[in-house]
Protein backbone atom coordinates (compact mmCIF):
# COMPACT_ATOMS: atom_id res chain seq x y z
CA UNK A 1 0.00 0.00 0.00
CA UNK A 2 1.32 3.43 -0.92
CA UNK A 3 2.21 5.59 2.11
CA UNK A 4 1.19 8.72 0.20
CA UNK A 5 -2.43 7.65 0.50
CA UNK A 6 -3.01 6.89 4.22
CA UNK A 7 -6.70 7.70 3.79
CA UNK A 8 -7.00 4.62 1.59
CA UNK A 9 -6.48 2.40 4.63
CA UNK A 10 -9.20 4.24 6.54
CA UNK A 11 -11.65 3.94 3.62
CA UNK A 12 -10.85 0.24 3.13
CA UNK A 13 -11.44 -0.44 6.82
CA UNK A 14 -14.76 1.45 6.73
CA UNK A 15 -15.98 -0.37 3.61
CA UNK A 16 -15.02 -3.78 4.93
CA UNK A 17 -16.43 -3.12 8.42
CA UNK A 18 -19.76 -2.05 6.97
CA UNK A 19 -19.98 -5.00 4.56
CA UNK A 20 -17.59 -7.69 5.83
CA UNK A 21 -19.49 -10.42 3.98
CA UNK A 22 -18.89 -8.69 0.64
CA UNK A 23 -15.64 -6.70 0.94
CA UNK A 24 -16.19 -5.15 -2.50
CA UNK A 25 -14.26 -2.22 -3.85
CA UNK A 26 -11.25 -1.94 -1.64
CA UNK A 27 -10.01 1.43 -2.76
CA UNK A 28 -6.49 1.27 -4.11
CA UNK A 29 -3.96 3.71 -5.52
CA UNK A 30 -4.22 5.97 -8.52
CA UNK A 31 -1.43 6.76 -10.92
CA UNK A 32 -0.26 10.32 -11.46
CA UNK A 33 -2.26 11.48 -8.44
CA UNK A 34 -5.40 11.77 -10.55
CA UNK A 35 -8.30 9.85 -9.08
CA UNK A 36 -11.28 9.07 -11.24
CA UNK A 37 -14.21 9.54 -8.91
CA UNK A 38 -16.34 6.47 -8.36
CA UNK A 39 -19.48 5.48 -6.52
CA UNK A 40 -19.92 1.88 -5.36
CA UNK A 41 -23.59 0.91 -5.13
CA UNK A 42 -25.03 -2.28 -3.69
CA UNK A 43 -28.32 -3.77 -4.83
CA UNK A 44 -30.03 -6.99 -3.85
CA UNK A 45 -28.34 -9.06 -6.57
CA UNK A 46 -25.47 -6.91 -7.83
CA UNK A 47 -22.96 -4.18 -7.16
CA UNK A 48 -22.48 -1.26 -9.52
CA UNK A 49 -19.47 0.98 -9.85
CA UNK A 50 -20.07 4.34 -11.51
CA UNK A 51 -16.92 6.16 -12.55
CA UNK A 52 -16.52 9.61 -14.12
CA UNK A 53 -13.95 9.62 -16.94
CA UNK A 54 -14.53 12.93 -18.78
CA UNK A 55 -12.63 13.35 -22.02
CA UNK A 56 -11.67 9.66 -22.21
CA UNK A 57 -12.36 7.83 -25.48
CA UNK A 58 -13.53 4.21 -25.50
CA UNK A 59 -10.34 3.23 -27.33
CA UNK A 60 -8.26 4.61 -24.41
CA UNK A 61 -10.09 2.59 -21.75
CA UNK A 62 -8.77 -0.74 -20.44
CA UNK A 63 -10.65 -2.87 -17.90
CA UNK A 64 -9.18 -6.14 -16.66
CA UNK A 65 -9.65 -8.71 -13.92
CA UNK A 66 -6.79 -10.64 -12.34
CA UNK A 67 -6.70 -12.51 -9.03
CA UNK A 68 -10.03 -10.99 -7.90
CA UNK A 69 -8.73 -7.47 -8.58
CA UNK A 70 -10.67 -5.37 -11.08
CA UNK A 71 -8.47 -2.72 -12.74
CA UNK A 72 -9.65 0.30 -14.69
CA UNK A 73 -7.02 2.15 -16.70
CA UNK A 74 -7.69 5.13 -18.91
CA UNK A 75 -5.77 7.85 -20.72
CA UNK A 76 -6.79 11.25 -21.97
CA UNK A 77 -4.80 13.59 -24.16
CA UNK A 78 -5.44 17.29 -24.67
CA UNK A 79 -4.80 18.37 -28.25
CA UNK A 80 -4.33 21.85 -29.61
CA UNK A 81 -6.58 22.35 -32.65
CA UNK A 82 -4.93 23.02 -35.98
CA UNK A 83 -4.36 26.73 -36.59
CA UNK A 84 -3.93 27.49 -32.87
CA UNK A 85 -0.90 27.88 -30.65
CA UNK A 86 -0.82 27.04 -26.97
CA UNK A 87 0.00 30.28 -25.14
CA UNK A 88 -0.96 29.24 -21.62
CA UNK A 89 -0.94 25.67 -20.38
CA UNK A 90 -2.89 24.76 -17.21
CA UNK A 91 -4.50 21.44 -18.10
CA UNK A 92 -2.37 18.32 -18.31
CA UNK A 93 -1.38 17.41 -21.86
CA UNK A 94 -1.72 13.70 -21.21
CA UNK A 95 -3.39 12.19 -18.17
CA UNK A 96 -3.37 8.56 -17.17
CA UNK A 97 -5.69 7.07 -14.59
CA UNK A 98 -5.59 3.75 -12.79
CA UNK A 99 -8.09 2.53 -10.23
CA UNK A 100 -8.39 -0.93 -8.71
CA UNK A 101 -11.09 -2.70 -6.74
CA UNK A 102 -10.51 -5.90 -4.75
CA UNK A 103 -13.65 -7.96 -5.29
CA UNK A 104 -13.34 -10.78 -2.78
CA UNK A 105 -15.56 -13.84 -3.23
CA UNK A 106 -18.84 -11.96 -3.32
CA UNK A 107 -18.81 -11.24 -7.07
CA UNK A 108 -19.48 -13.58 -10.00
CA UNK A 109 -16.37 -12.58 -11.94
CA UNK A 110 -17.45 -14.33 -15.16
CA UNK A 111 -20.59 -12.16 -15.38
CA UNK A 112 -19.10 -8.68 -14.92
CA UNK A 113 -20.32 -6.20 -17.54
CA UNK A 114 -19.13 -2.72 -18.50
CA UNK A 115 -20.85 0.14 -20.34
CA UNK A 116 -19.33 3.49 -21.32
CA UNK A 117 -21.46 6.46 -22.30
CA UNK A 118 -20.65 10.20 -22.33
CA UNK A 119 -17.61 9.82 -20.08
CA UNK A 120 -19.46 7.68 -17.51
CA UNK A 121 -18.27 4.12 -16.97
CA UNK A 122 -20.78 1.74 -15.41
CA UNK A 123 -19.50 -1.60 -14.16
CA UNK A 124 -22.12 -4.17 -13.20
CA UNK A 125 -20.86 -6.87 -10.86
CA UNK A 126 -23.44 -9.59 -10.16
CA UNK A 127 -23.19 -11.13 -6.70
CA UNK A 128 -22.06 -14.74 -6.58
CA UNK A 129 -24.71 -17.32 -5.69
CA UNK A 130 -22.95 -18.24 -2.44
CA UNK A 131 -23.04 -14.61 -1.26
CA UNK A 132 -26.79 -14.16 -1.87
CA UNK A 133 -29.13 -14.65 1.08
CA UNK A 134 -31.22 -17.80 0.94
CA UNK A 135 -33.81 -19.58 3.04
CA UNK A 136 -32.90 -22.87 4.58
CA UNK A 137 -35.73 -25.35 4.85
CA UNK A 138 -36.19 -27.02 8.20
CA UNK A 139 -37.12 -30.71 7.93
Amino acid sequence: MNTFFPMTQVLNAALNAQHPQHAVGELDQFSWGRNPQADVLEGEKEFRILMDLPGVQLSDLDISLENQTLSVKAARETEVPEGFELVRHERPGKSEFHRTFNLGNSVDAASIEAAFDNGMLTLTLPKSQQSLPRRIEVK
